[in-house]
């Protein structure tokens, strides 16, 4: 007891052995803490999330280890009464500022925590709360400035901020940015109109692709060439965009594409093209319905004339019978075939369904096998598809002259 007086006195008896002491403590006590820190922290981080990012684990021991040797660095000094007043209201101050300070970037590696176990949960997988975590940082570091400035200036932190309404207008004027993507990220999330991992299209940008991060100031979007387009959240309250995630929580995805028809090969159904296309089986019900309703007797070459039934009305029923009887369209949703207003590219005939698979590969699969169909059946009922005259056609031409 005796030797550790003696060595008390020795150190108290200079201001320099004193500093170089406290100094010493500093080092040895942030390297043990930061050890015992940084395998604590390995071990309690893996309980509550699946946290493997070495540098936020490796950023909170360090921070951890710097408060606690401060902290005794502070409590050392008070029993060291060798500075003189000036300098021991200098050295408490710089220490409690970088207190204050690593403190702050404690919590605020928290909430990045936080935000690493509220997104691991299924049930939070489309939900995003970074935008208000990051409000919370702000405010974090706004109390951090307020008690770094009432520590500096020995004034009451509610004196410091009533002092701040005096110059609200140029907080205003600065953060008026964050201010309104606050606000923008409030609408979108709680408006539900926007979650992680919609597919969106912003058609002025030239976007299109799956969110991944929705953040106070931008939205991060993964285009589907893998590209990365960060947009600012305010613009999603003025800028025209499309979600297409309300298409795969429905069930179906929907074709809408058009086959042009050579107008000059238009023409009223014949008997023969009837005894020819009867060998069909799903025609042969709309047809045997459509001439049990005529009533008709006669020629049937004049019904068919009066009655305006043509070879591609026909080819309309007969493509759609076919695409209901399709296992992977949706017969429970709109399914037309329609013809659309004749266009100098021939006339065109509108395919409009939905899939029953709403995943990009299956939906081009099924896109395909019917308009391949629609090519290939269209000759059988005297039907030609449009197309422009190619190199082959110019050949066949010369032939002929």
């Amino acid at each position: 007891m005796e030797k550790l007086i003696e060595i008390y006195d020795f150190i108290a008896s200079s201001a320099v052995l004193s500093a170089v002491f406290l100094f010493a403590v500093l080092l040895v006590t942030w390297f043990l803490g930061r050890m015992i820190f940084l395998r604590v922290a390995k071990r309690l981080l893996s309980l509550f999330t699946n946290l493997t990012d070495d540098e936020t684990i490796h950023s909170v021991a360090k921070k951890s280890a710097s408060v606690v040797s401060v902290t005794l660095v502070l409590y050392i000094n008070k029993m060291l009464p060798t500075f003189s007043a000036e300098m021991n209201i200098l050295f408490n101050t710089v220490c409690s500022v970088f207190l204050i300070i690593n403190l702050a970037s404690l919590i605020n590696d928290g909430l990045d925590i936080f935000i690493l176990r509220h997104s691991g949960r299924v049930s939070n997988r489309n939900s995003s709360i970074k935008g208000y975590i990051e409000i919370a940082k702000i405010g974090v570091w706004v109390i951090t400035f307020i008690l770094i400035i009432a520590l500096m200036t020995s004034q009451s932190p509610l004196i410091i901020i009533s002092g701040f309404g005096a110059i609200a207008a140029v907080l205003m004027f600065v953060f008026q940015h964050t201010l309104l993507s606050f606000v923008a990220n409030i609408l979108v999330s709680n408006g539900k109109v926007l979650k992680l991992y919609d597919w969106i299209e912003l058609p002025n940008s030239n976007i299109s692709g799956e969110v991944i991060d929705i953040a106070l100031h931008t939205i991060t979007i993964r285009n589907w060439d893998n590209t990365i387009s960060r947009i600012p959240t305010k613009d999603f309250l003025t800028e025209k965009y499309t979600n297409w995630q309300p298409m795969f929580s429905s069930g179906g995805r929907r074709i809408k594409r058009s086959f042009y028809i050579d107008q000059s090969s238009v023409s009223f159904a014949t008997e023969g093209l009837l005894t020819e296309l009867r060998d069909s089986e799903p025609l042969r019900r709309p047809l045997e319905a459509m001439l049990e309703e005529s009533n008709h007797s006669g020629d049937i070459n004049e019904w068919m004339v009066s009655n305006g039934v043509t070879n591609l009305q026909l080819f309309r029923k007969y493509i759609l019978n076919w695409i209901k009887a399709r296992g992977d369209v949706r017969a429970d949703m709109y399914l037309v075939v329609r013809t659309m207003p004749p266009t100098p590219n021939g006339l065109p005939v509108e395919i409009y369904c939905f899939t029953r698979s709403t995943t990009w590969v299956d939906y081009e699969e099924t896109q395909s096998q019917i308009f391949e169909y629609v090519n290939a059946s269209a000759k059988y009922f005297k039907l030609d598809i449009y197309q422009h005259p190619s190199g082959n056609d110019l050949s066949n031409m010369r032939r002929y002259l």
